[in-house]
């Protein structure tokens, strides 16, 4: 609208636009926040709400020693499986879950060294030693510790624990 042009309403409009140019208020209004910015924010807050639920709940201890928090499970590209997914949640065709269940009467192993639950698969099983052996090489030699975790072997070496954990033969256990 030209100003000046003997308009009603022209110069009271004029007024409350240079007001608001000017006033502190108008830059909260008028701050432009990027579409990526607001939806990177909303995934924090959302990823920062689940942490919450999962940090007061007292399920999901396996899945909690791989992905300490909801962060780290994120970050990671994992080519999901039966196999992994037994792993990852302790859930699926490991003896010790289909004891929960009562499935099998025992959880024990076939190599009857232990529980058969994630832990002892990829660490303690006699009958997946080999594995074992090469996934622990493997992590030492690309610079891991001495103590490798549940964590740090999904985190860090996570192409070479899918690998693993794709040689385990369920089949023979």
């Amino acid at each position: 609208m030209k100003a000046h042009n003997n308009i009603y309403g022209n110069e009271p409009a004029d007024q409350l636009a240079k007001e608001t140019t000017t006033s502190r208020e108008a830059e909260i209004i008028y701050s432009k926040i990027p579409k990526s910015t607001v939806i990177g924010e909303l995934k924090e807050e959302g990823a920062e709400e689940r942490q919450s639920d999962r940090d007061a709940s007292t399920k999901g201890a396996i899945t909690k020693s791989f992905f300490p928090t909801i962060r780290d499970r994120l970050t990671q590209r994992l080519q999901m499986n039966i196999k992994q997914s037994t792993i990852v949640t302790g859930h699926g065709t490991s003896r010790s879950y289909y004891h929960r269940f009562k499935i099998v009467d025992d959880p024990t192993c076939v190599c009857k060294m232990g529980p058969q639950n994630s832990d002892h698969l990829l660490w303690e099983c006699e009958l997946l030693r080999k594995q074992g052996d090469v996934l622990k090489n493997r992590i030492k030699k690309a610079g891991g510790n001495r103590h490798i975790t549940n964590s740090d072997v999904a985190n860090k070496h996570t192409k070479l624990f899918q690998i693993s954990v794709n040689s385990i033969n369920f089949e023979i256990l």
